[in-house]
């Protein structure tokens, strides 16, 4: 996997832990309750997905980097905060859309990682392995990142959320047959991050 998996796997923690500190500062915690938010989000599907595979301890507890990214982000997104000097409610729009921007990366590159993992950890699976762990590293973080901010997570709600992510690794587990994983994993990226933004623009909601 080397490079390839580095790049979506580092995008993914980025743009999750971002994700967590817009929903830490929406729910107005403190700069420790955000960092928490942060590396929960960020690096709990990956931890899930680890310790189901027998990659124990997981990535996270072993690399620094991903805290250091996490809390980083953190920090930088929290100054930003402070000295944005536009309208409550400009304020308010626009880092709504920075959630859902950073949400959706977020779930395409861990949809790409642990699909990755997840054939690597089986190359004979062809779908149930790298999907399950494509959604779970995908869907992971996000749970609990709502579950400690007291929200219903996004995954049980009428929304294409995991759907997406399933789709994403649906295509990733056709083209690492049919072409590369060098196109397999761009292609499973762009899946979820099209199906999201669509999801997102025509509020399309599944059956409830």
């Amino acid at each position: 996997m080397g490079v390839l998996w580095l790049v979506f796997d580092y995008l993914g923690t980025v743009a999750f832990a971002l994700s967590g500190v817009l929903v830490g500062m929406q729910r107005r915690m403190d700069i420790f309750g955000i960092s928490m938010l942060a590396l929960a989000t960020a690096v709990g599907g990956g931890m899930i997905r680890d310790t189901l595979v027998g990659n124990v301890p997981p990535a996270a507890l072993k690399n620094p980097v991903y805290i250091i990214i996490s809390l980083v982000t953190t920090i930088l997104v929290f100054i930003l905060s402070r000295t944005h000097n536009s309208s409550r409610t400009r304020r308010k729009k626009l880092w709504i859309r920075f959630y859902h921007l950073a949400d959706t990366f977020g779930l395409a590159s861990f949809t790409v990682t642990g699909a990755m993992v997840g054939l690597a950890a089986d190359p004979r699976s062809m779908f149930l392995l790298p999907m399950a762990l494509g959604m779970i590293t995908a869907c992971g973080g996000g749970i609990l990142r709502d579950i400690c901010a007291s929200r219903i997570p996004v995954v049980f709600r009428a929304d294409v959320y995991a759907s997406a992510s399933l789709a994403g690794a649906f295509v990733f587990c056709i083209l690492r047959v049919l072409s590369t994983l060098e196109w397999a994993a761009p292609v499973a990226f762009l899946t979820v991050v099209v199906l999201r933004i669509l999801a997102l623009t025509y509020r399309w909601r599944l059956p409830s």
